[in-house]
């Protein structure tokens, strides 16, 4: 009986979706939009809908979702030939959840996450070749935090230090162990 219970609520959940009215797409050539204060108005009201850019080629290069004038779920770009350029994720105009993206020729770009607006847990960079850039750590307060490291283009460790309580420990490339901020509260 109680799966047939579950059964029911899952299929009434999925019709009610289902014909829900799905977003208006709006062109962002349009005159009538315009930003006031980081809100989005479309004709004198905060916009709500989907909005489109494009290229001269009339392919989609992005595709943002807003909800009362304000960044709300997917930003999608692509590039010019159709391939994804980079996802976004927004929550009443702050970034959050996982951000990434990639270069032209397919490799990875960047691998993020953030909890509103701020960075958070692993960053990830790449260079157009592939090559890993940085790999980064942040706290939940999006303060950089443990290991932090940076590569150049052929792969040779660029620096690789440790941040504890806001202080950087380790190899910072060519200025040594200690940053000079690190060096004058030392007095070192």
């Amino acid at each position: 009986m109680k799966f047939y219970h579950c059964l029911v609520l899952f299929l009434s959940h999925i019709l009610l979706f289902a014909c829900e009215k799905s977003p208006q797409h709006y062109r962002w050539d349009d005159k009538a939009f315009v930003y006031q204060q980081d809100v989005l108005f479309y004709q004198g009201k905060p916009f709500s809908g989907v909005l489109d850019t494009f290229f001269p080629n009339h392919q989609k290069s992005s595709e943002r979702v807003y909800n009362h004038g304000k960044l709300e779920g997917w930003e999608t770009q692509w590039y010019e030939n159709g391939n994804l350029s980079e996802k976004r994720f927004y929550r009443n105009n702050q970034k959050t959840g996982h951000h990434f993206a990639f270069w032209q020729n397919g490799h990875k770009r960047f691998d993020y996450h953030f909890v509103e607006d701020m960075p958070v847990g692993e960053h990830k960079q790449w260079y157009q070749s592939g090559q890993l850039f940085s790999l980064c750590h942040y706290n939940e307060k999006g303060q950089p935090s443990g290991r932090q490291s940076f590569w150049y283009e052929n792969g040779k460790l660029k620096a690789n230090f440790e941040v504890v309580e806001g202080r950087r420990f380790g190899l910072l490339g060519a200025k040594g162990c200690m940053g000079e901020n690190e060096k004058l509260q030392t007095g070192l």
